[in-house]
């Protein structure tokens, strides 16, 4: 079992209002229609302007993202930087083959071609923290995220002290009407996918960040470990995953204070999900995310911010709440995530 990490700092931007620090889901922005957008901020206060000018979106959240982690980290300089995402820079994708067409494959600048790599976040957050350590991407569909938590654990054992890790991944006008043409999304806005009676999700995105470190200092909650689970044919074979890595941490599900479950809202993917929430929601607080920041690859970042915060205030926000269920404190959160039905995830949280 590898060491803890503490969370030392963190950066969010989604399309909550995240990016006030003072902010704790008292008000919620809903859906436009079948997705959400990224509420997206005053992007100079975090990248110089002339940077700025070539930078697509998803390079934009994910830089700024890091830069507020590691301004409330309070450390100069981080050991690495491991960063996850499932689509990449899809607009610079689309900018290059668009130019392809529109210019009759003349004439074609090269800058969206350059952004277009689903490395390019990673390597312009070390630009800008002029970091020349490791730097590593993970493209692992729903794992995205949830691999550069592994990886980050897998580092701190090796000795490494602090290391920034994000999940970053947008959408596109094109990428969500295709999605809708192929009647993959859902337009039901009542907030509650964990009843589970329609078909269809809401498309997301955003980034978070967060800089981990071996150390306390001013953390207020450690990722213990996190788990996974390829296409479970069953949902013993599931709760068997999830058993055996609670079992690793010393925990068992029914003794976890609150269980965030990652919902889509599309009953198929969800059915596993489904039929844990009543195994828990007797013992344990239970809420929901997907609701909040919408589906994609690295949502699960999103879900880790929100369980650092919850940590932090000791309160778990009606917004988030599926049962009324409460304990006096909440020393541990564990985030059970499903993308598509295909990739499972479970990340556990402690209380410092």
């Amino acid at each position: 079992m590898a060491k803890k990490a503490y969370i030392i700092g963190s950066g969010c931007i989604s399309p909550q209002n995240t990016t006030d620090p003072n902010y704790f889901f008292e008000t919620v922005n809903g859906a436009q229609v079948d997705h959400l957008n990224a509420v997206e901020p005053s992007y100079k206060e975090h990248i110089n302007p002339n940077m700025l000018r070539r930078m697509g979106r998803a390079i934009k959240m994910g830089a700024s993202a890091a830069r507020m982690a590691v301004a409330e980290s309070g450390v100069e300089n981080v050991d690495a930087i491991i960063s996850g995402t499932g689509l990449g820079c899809f607009e610079d994708s689309e900018k290059f083959l668009l130019a392809i067409i529109n210019n009759d494959e003349q004439f074609l600048t090269p800058t969206s071609f350059i952004q277009s790599t689903h490395n390019t976040v990673g390597s312009q957050v070390a630009l800008i923290m002029q970091c020349k350590e490791y730097n590593y991407t993970y493209v692992h569909r729903g794992f995205s995220f949830d691999t550069c938590v592994m990886d980050a654990l897998m580092s701190i054992e090796e000795g490494k002290k602090n290391i920034l890790i994000g999940g970053i991944d947008e959408h596109t006008p094109i990428y969500v009407d295709l999605y809708r043409k192929a009647k993959k999304l859902n337009a039901d806005n009542s907030h509650k996918h964990y009843e589970g009676k329609t078909s269809g999700i809401q498309f997301g995105e955003g980034s978070a960040f967060f800089v981990l470190s071996d150390e306390k200092k001013n953390a207020v909650a450690a990722i213990e470990g996190v788990g996974f689970s390829y296409k479970p044919e069953s949902l013993q074979q599931l709760m068997e995953k999830l058993n055996s890595f609670l079992s690793q941490h010393n925990k068992t599900l029914e003794g976890i204070d609150l269980v965030l479950f990652g919902f889509s809202g599309d009953k198929n993917f969800d059915k596993y999900m489904l039929e844990i929430l009543p195994l828990v929601s007797s013992s344990s607080a239970t809420g929901h995310f997907k609701h909040l920041c919408g589906d994609y690859h690295t949502a699960g970042a999103f879900a880790t911010w929100m369980a650092n915060k919850i940590i932090e205030k000791q309160k778990i926000p009606d917004a988030v709440k599926i049962n009324t269920f409460s304990k006096a404190n909440i020393n541990s959160v564990l985030i059970i995530n499903g993308y598509l039905g295909i990739n499972y995830s479970f990340t556990l949280l402690t209380k410092c």
